[in-house]
């Protein structure tokens, strides 16, 4: 159920935060078109290397991250959160995020030391997109946003009286 204050990742903590399917679907079918054509450098580059394994290697990798391109989100959960990008997957604690920027930054500290910035894919489109799809991330660092202000609420309540 969607509360009068906000949407149901508020209330449970289990929400996806994606960026528009299209925008997806791009970066995921480039990763093995990028991947042909390295492969096919390496193999006009480095004569020596064996043409069908050279192609076979780069696109099984290219089907990775285009896999990876493909499921780009993050998982807003009860405690954390899960920043899953094309290279790389991130769990920051949720009393450790400070604030999301406009540019689609997460800041947030690791223990006490200096602030880390974590691109997001979910939260700013990439350059070839031209600017479409605004709003569907505009509402994704809104909902991040007020995910992270309700911990503040959440560790209230957990403080005895």
């Amino acid at each position: 159920m969607i509360s009068p204050m906000g949407g149901r990742h508020e209330g449970t903590g289990g929400s996806r935060l994606c960026a528009p399917a299209a925008h997806r679907a791009v970066a995921g079918l480039a990763c093995p078109v990028v991947g042909y054509f390295v492969a096919r450098l390496l193999v006009r580059l480095v004569p020596s290397l064996p043409t069908a394994m050279t192609y076979a290697v780069c696109l099984a990798v290219a089907l990775a991250l285009g896999w990876r391109a493909w499921s780009a989100r993050i998982e807003l959960g009860t405690r954390s959160l899960r920043v899953h990008n094309t290279l790389a997957t991130t769990t920051v604690d949720r009393r450790d995020v400070r604030r999301v920027s406009a540019n689609g930054r997460l800041e947030w500290r690791r223990d006490s030391g200096r602030p880390v910035r974590l691109p997001s894919e979910a939260l700013r489109g990439a350059w070839w997109t031209l600017g479409t799809g605004r709003e569907a991330y505009a509402f994704n660092r809104e909902r991040l946003e007020s995910w992270a202000r309700l911990t503040a609420r959440l560790d209230l309540d957990t403080e005895p009286a």
